[in-house]
């Protein structure tokens, strides 16, 4: 069944190649590429290209159903092993994905491979996402097209830009590019030549900058001083944010409630709550008022909101990415061959749909599925399902998504 959906998939990549020129990532001639088959993303690597004519050449005559190529350059990038390869630097990526974030949707499928159950996530009713609600056991999660899900995953991608790599670090725009994953999320390229010679542990450096790892709240706060002076949301770097953060937090609670739940204790949200509007008005000015350091625990409020704002406050990147210099990313503007979807490079981040525009498949040939389950979504410009325990023949593209989804079989018989 596999080896006749990849053979289906070859042709479309093929035809797709031969009428798109992908653009080769920068230095071409001393980054490693890998290709990948129906299921394995890697089946060989070790290969070079020694100009964006060859690159093209094998797209079209061989349609790689995946395409990576190394964040590192190299001196002899088909060499081996890799130690023969002669580094010389390597790109700073940044990976986000969905599911890694939590970012979970009211019609994405929750399914418990341990007893069979199934269903949305809107319906489990107080049950948490990743666990079965009949017998307790993990569960996993398969995500469907969501609009605010897509713009919440933008945020962080934007967050990660602004706020951090160009506020915090100072890279230029210019050396940073965007491009959707061909799946759940977004890779972020830093070509600066700045971070290029960095090794290993001050990526790792970065990374836990960025996610905020390690951060004690009270170095941010001059104790001494009375009352508290501590960071304005006008500070750069993660003093401001951190105000901005608590600020937000402070200004949208409800009630006592919001706040404990965050982890602030029962009497500080008390006070809190009774005199809100003058505290976010003092921490604006950099005085915070509710600290009190008679208390064991002075700052531990101030902690447990600044934890409890995460995603916001810690990028839940992946951070393998960041720091392997001789991992492997999908090429931009290539397809990726579980989805059918471009891993496409995005200008415009805000105007970007990747259910429509990074839609690469065409529409034949149709394929007659065998549905299991899929809830309605947007696909193509076009509203498809719900489905559920039905043969149904679709289009070539969104046969591809369910059946990489795990959510549908293919029949065997199609249309061309």
């Amino acid at each position: 069944m596999s080896d006749m959906i990849a053979r289906v998939l070859k042709d479309a990549f093929r035809r797709y190649y031969r009428s798109h020129d992908v653009p080769p990532p920068p230095d071409l001639e001393k980054r490693e590429f890998g290709v990948g088959d129906y299921g394995r993303k890697i089946v060989r690597r070790h290969i070079s290209f020694v100009s964006p004519r060859e690159f093209r050449r094998y797209l079209r005559e061989e349609a790689p159903l995946y395409i990576s190529y190394s964040v590192g350059y190299f001196e002899r990038p088909e060499a081996t092993p890799m130690e023969a390869k002669g580094l010389l630097g390597a790109d700073l990526i940044f990976e986000f994905d969905a599911d890694e974030l939590g970012l979970f949707a009211p019609n994405d499928l929750w399914v418990c491979p341990s007893c069979g159950a199934r269903g949305l996530v809107k319906d489990l009713k107080g049950f948490r996402v990743g666990f079965c609600p009949r017998c307790g056991e993990p569960t996993k999660v398969v995500t469907f097209p969501d609009a605010e899900r897509e713009e919440k995953l933008k945020e962080e991608v934007e967050t990660l830009i602004k706020d951090f790599l160009v506020d915090d670090f100072g890279i230029s725009k210019k050396e940073i590019s965007i491009n959707f994953s061909g799946n759940r999320g977004y890779h972020i390229h830093v070509r600066s030549p700045a971070l290029r010679e960095l090794d290993k542990e001050a990526r790792i450096e970065i990374v836990e900058y960025v996610t905020g790892q390690k951060i004690d709240v009270r170095y941010f706060f001059d104790v001494p001083r009375m009352p508290i002076v501590g960071p304005r949301p006008t500070d750069g770097g993660w003093k401001g944010r951190i105000a901005r953060g608590v600020i937000s937090i402070l200004s949208s609670a409800r009630d006592v409630s919001d706040l404990v739940r965050r982890g602030v204790s029962p009497s500080t949200a008390r006070r809190i709550m009774r005199d809100r509007e003058r505290i976010v008005e003092l921490i604006r000015q950099g005085i915070w008022p509710f600290i009190d350091t008679r208390k064991a625990d002075a700052f531990e409020s101030v902690a447990s909101l600044v934890r409890s704002l995460s995603p916001f406050m810690g990028k839940e990147i992946d951070t393998n990415t960041s720091v392997d210099i001789h991992r492997l990313i999908r090429v931009p503007d290539s397809i990726h061959g579980s989805t059918g979807l471009l891993a496409k490079s995005v200008d415009n981040l805000n105007a970007f749909d990747p259910y429509r525009d990074a839609v690469a498949l065409p529409e034949r040939p149709y394929l007659n599925l065998h549905v299991d389950f899929a809830p309605e979504f947007e696909f193509a410009g076009e509203t498809w399902g719900p489905f559920e325990d039905i043969n149904v023949e679709l289009p070539l593209h969104v046969s591809i998504f369910l059946l990489s989804k795990g959510v549908a079989s293919w029949r065997l018989t199609t249309r061309g």
